[in-house]
């Protein structure tokens, strides 16, 4: 649900996004799984969503995976934020302890922005990622 929520808020931006550089999703379930989640998001199809199940990323990137993280207080705000949006929670997909995150890596492999969620449901807004692609 919270995944859905994301990829949603940024959906309108990729073009602003994709001017500045290459932009891809990675999930980590199965590619059947990311493809399917990019159909039912109605992402472009030339947009890369990719499948890390081994969360390779995830750990390089040094992204929070715990139970912990899960349920927490504020996890349940951002679900019933995410459900009176009209997001709704499917059958789970990938790892479900595995908290996300964004982040801009330049041509040069600096990281100009990263942003590491504390729980389902925190993201950052589109407007951040757009302002610290202007300022690269």
């Amino acid at each position: 649900m919270s995944c859905r929520e994301e990829v949603a808020e940024l959906r309108p931006h990729v073009e602003a996004l994709r001017s500045r550089g290459n932009v891809a999703v990675i999930g980590s379930g199965t590619p059947a799984m990311a493809k399917a989640f990019a159909e039912r998001m109605g992402l472009p199809a030339d947009l890369p969503v990719l499948s890390d199940s081994r969360r390779e990323a995830y750990r390089l990137l040094g992204f929070t995976r715990s139970i912990r993280s899960t349920f927490t207080p504020r996890a349940v705000l951002n679900s019933l934020r995410a459900l009176r949006k009209g997001f709704r929670q499917g059958r789970t997909q990938g790892d479900p302890f595995q908290q996300g995150g964004t982040v801009i890596i330049a041509p040069s492999g600096e990281i100009l922005f990263r942003y590491q969620s504390k729980e389902p449901g925190d993201h950052a807004a589109p407007d951040r990622l757009i302002a610290a692609l202007r300022g690269s």
